[in-house]
């Protein structure tokens, strides 16, 4: 009988990326992942965060709200557009990517607490390669090499 180590193997390489991101937990979540709005969190249910690492499989994502493992949601990546500003002067952000999640690792990263979750994408079909591409290539990330790291996304 052949024996698996239990390791979880990446599938696809990864580009690095620095971009905002929102995970949105879905419906079937919310009661159990609830964020208080004296936290950090920009909604209920609703964490911000960065974008480190993009794959046709999944994503890399700090933020400073911990989501436990195996939680569902949907995944918006946001670019800036340097032509418009807020009346805060920062850049009005432009959502360029959208796709349910699942998050599949979670680790703490520092005591601030700040966390670094592994989502995959889910219902992602062939198409995948190509609207990944087209978010580094439109974003300007077309060149970055892969990122280090391990783990399934």
């Amino acid at each position: 009988m052949p024996q698996t180590s239990g390791l979880t193997v990446r599938q696809h390489e990864r580009a690095g990326i620095e971009m905002p991101v929102e995970l949105e937990v879905c419906e079937a979540y919310a009661s159990q992942v609830l964020f208080s709005s004296s936290s950090s969190a920009s909604g209920q249910h609703v964490i911000r965060g960065k974008a480190i690492d993009i794959s046709p499989g999944g994503m890399g994502i700090e933020s400073r709200q911990f989501v436990p493992r195996m939680v569902e949601g949907t995944v918006r990546v946001f670019a800036p557009d340097a032509n418009r500003k807020n009346r805060d002067g920062s850049p009005v952000l432009n959502l360029v990517f959208e796709q349910p999640v699942k998050v599949r690792r979670v680790s703490q990263l520092n005591r601030d607490p700040s966390y670094n979750l592994g989502v995959a994408f889910l219902g992602s079909g062939t198409e995948m390669d190509q609207r990944i591409a087209a978010l580094l290539e439109q974003t300007g990330n077309a060149g970055l090499g892969p990122s280090s790291g391990g783990g399934k996304r």
